[in-house]
């Protein structure tokens, strides 16, 4: 048993991403992305394979995603979803909504993925009390510590809440941390402490919260 952390090297970087085993339609809609703007924030293959397993475990009935982005995150959660299951993904940015309803009509989970267009403070409190199995919030980060009480009266009992980007580059140890870094720090800590919640931080691509909501 060692209390150390192993090194990423490349090699050990390469060795994960090909056990992450990313579908032939995660592929593809990364592959379709490369030259977006943004890419750089596309969904790790890492972190896809993590939100797919928790998906699974959680039953995969009802997830509930704060940002859609380029839809990579949604269509690994999707592909995970039992039959019937769906998913709800908020994105305010109309153009990037229009996008990923075009790609999951593409890709053939329109039946399963329902795009929910405008901010996410304003979609949030129309939500019914303990609908989701799983949250998984990738957003504006100021925003964080609020999605997280949303999160914790949408997802049942038992149910998972996962957050990405809680480490920020590392930005939230800096001496002094920005905006967004603060307020991940908030957040990380709001969940920990949480008195409905049991959370662990892991180092997986930028920092991720997984949370079980208690009964």
């Amino acid at each position: 048993m060692s209390d150390g952390r192993v090194e990423m090297t490349p090699a050990l970087a390469a060795y994960l991403d090909a056990l992450a085993a990313p579908s032939p339609l995660v592929r593809r809609v990364t592959g379709e992305n490369r030259g977006d703007p943004g890419a750089v924030m596309m969904t790790h293959p890492e972190l896809g394979r993590l939100l797919a397993v928790l998906v699974t475990a959680s039953g995969g009935r009802r997830v509930l995603e704060i940002g859609t982005y380029l839809g990579i995150s949604a269509t690994w959660m999707a592909e995970a979803l039992r039959d019937g299951g769906r998913l709800d993904t908020l994105e305010a940015d109309p153009h990037r909504a229009t996008r990923a309803e075009r790609w999951f009509a593409a890709a053939g989970l329109a039946d399963r993925v329902h795009v929910m267009r405008g901010p996410a403070g304003a979609t949030l409190p129309g939500l019914p009390d303990g609908a989701y199995d799983l949250c998984y919030i990738d957003a504006d980060k100021p925003a964080y510590p609020a999605y997280l009480e949303h999160a914790v009266r949408l997802v049942r009992a038992g149910g998972f809440i996962v957050a990405d980007n809680v480490l920020y580059d590392g930005e939230v140890v800096a001496e002094r941390p920005g905006e967004h870094a603060e307020a991940l720090r908030a957040f990380t800590r709001a969940a920990i402490d949480h008195p409905r919640l049991s959370t662990a931080v892991l180092a997986v691509g930028d920092g991720v919260t997984v949370s079980v909501v208690r009964g």
